[in-house]
């Protein structure tokens, strides 16, 4: 007689020999632990065509800051994006130096920072936001603004979080040192992941654009953390518009240069110095 122990774990190892069906893998997908960027931008968003359109569209500058404390580089904000049908931008490109102002301000490598953020306290660990030098104003930006940051030829969406230059030194002429090109350690090491980014350590060439829809502000925006998804939903949602208004097609290429589609602003892009730092906090 057979035991019944026996005809188990034969049925088991039939079992276990059968392919699973589709739905049990995507089933399985859906519950696996591999991380994903939640606040990264949609496929059918062609981040390639957007970053060669940010580059050319250098006719109304707004204003222009170092990204040192040297003053050997330059980034100039500009509002050619300002008034396109039915979205509103200005954009600028510039290196990506690391705040961990707010909750994570003992952030590694940071001995600078201070425990709130422009807006509330915010925690640069949990929260992809940007930085905007304190003297610029525009009547297109509100706090917790919402960006989409291009960098490494991926697109990821962060909110205007804080501003720097409250209290750093004045130049020669009066005017506040004030430098651009800075985000959240989450949204950096996110941008950079094998770059060894910390309060510290920032992205040093010119290379990262950030575009900012200075009069969307997305909802679920907190003292210390917000609702990513609700940054993801808005994000889409402008870029996609702005997309439309560039007359640009869509598509994900890989990485920025890859897979461009002619755009309304002209393809041939100001190039930037490509100059290597380690950022210093800010």
């Amino acid at each position: 007689m057979i035991s019944s122990s026996f005809c188990a774990l034969a049925i088991l190892s039939v079992a276990l020999a059968l392919p699973m069906p589709d739905d049990a893998l995507s089933e399985q997908s859906s519950n696996s632990t591999t991380p994903t960027v939640s606040f990264a931008a949609d496929p059918s968003i062609n981040v390639a065509a957007i970053y060669a359109a940010a580059k050319a569209a250098t006719s109304d500058s707004l204003a222009t800051f170092p990204t040192t404390q040297a003053k050997t580089v330059y980034s100039t904000i500009y509002g050619d994006w300002l008034n396109l049908t039915g979205v509103s931008a200005f954009q600028f490109i510039a290196d990506m130096d690391v705040d961990c102002d707010g909750v994570a301000f003992q952030c590694e490598g940071n001995s600078s920072s201070e425990g709130t953020t422009s807006f509330g306290h915010l925690d640069a660990t949990q929260v992809p936001y940007f930085v905007i030098p304190d003297q610029f104003t525009s009547p297109q930006l509100k706090p917790n603004a919402l960006g989409a940051i291009i960098c490494d030829g991926k697109m990821f969406y962060a909110i205007f979080g804080d501003t720097n230059g409250d209290g750093v030194p004045v130049d020669a002429d009066g005017h506040a040192q004030e430098v651009i090109g800075e985000a959240s350690l989450l949204l950096a090491q996110t941008c950079f992941p094998d770059a060894g980014i910390t309060g510290a350590n920032g992205h040093g060439p010119a290379d990262v654009a950030y575009i900012v829809f200075g009069d969307q502000v997305p909802s679920g925006v907190g003292d210390t953390t917000i609702d990513i998804g609700e940054l993801k939903t808005l994000g889409d949602q402008q870029v996609k518009l702005l997309q439309a208004a560039l007359n640009i097609d869509g598509g994900s290429p890989a990485s920025a240069g890859e897979g461009t589609s002619q755009s309304a602003t002209p393809t041939s892009a100001t190039s930037l110095p490509d100059q290597s730092k380690s950022s210093t906090p800010e």
